[in-house]
Order: structure tokens, then sequence, then C-alpha cells
């Protein structure tokens, strides 16, 4: 559970720093969709195979126990979210540097 939790936190503030300091990341919602989708299955399939391959697991308390093909719900939402939050940050901090 707590790993949802910090995703969603992660998203919240992203979203209030997206919204406080008007930063705009792409130019129209096909270049999100096409952004966000090749990060997306970049990341499952990365995860996919790291898992088949015993590189890393998800156990613990800390998950929700909700899995899709035997990935956990928040993984999903991992790649979804974090690579927005990244983004956001960046042009946050370059808009401040310049």
């Amino acid at each position: 559970m707590e790993y949802f939790l910090i995703l969603i936190g992660i998203l919240i503030v992203t979203i209030f720093f997206e919204w406080k300091y008007n930063i705009h990341l792409y130019h129209s919602r096909k270049e999100r969709l096409i952004v966000t989708l090749n990060i997306f299955i970049f990341g499952v399939i990365w995860d996919y195979y790291a898992t088949y391959n015993q590189h890393w697991t998800f156990s613990g308390p800390g998950l929700i126990g909700i899995k899709l093909i035997g990935l956990p719900i928040e993984e999903f939402l991992f790649f979804l979210i974090l690579p927005y939050g990244a983004l956001v940050m960046y042009k946050y901090y370059d808009k401040r540097i310049k």
C-alpha cells in the first residue's frame, strides 16, 4: 500500500507544479500519448523480463496485492507517473536556472 501512496503523492505534487508554474511538456495530446505509451511499453517489457529472469521480485506488505499478468498494479502506475514527474521537474528547474 505504501508504494501506491507514494506514487499518488508524486502525481499530486507533479500536477501542482505543472499548474502553478505553467509548465507544458507536450505540444499536443497526440504527442503526449505517443511519448507516454513508448515509455510505458518499454518499462513494462523491461519489468517482465527482469522478473522472469528473477533479477527482482515484487513481494511484501508494501503492495496492494492486485496483479495484472504477473506484475503488481503499482508497477504499471510507476511507468505512467514517474516519467511524467521527472519531465515536469526537469522543465521546472530548467525554467528557474535560465
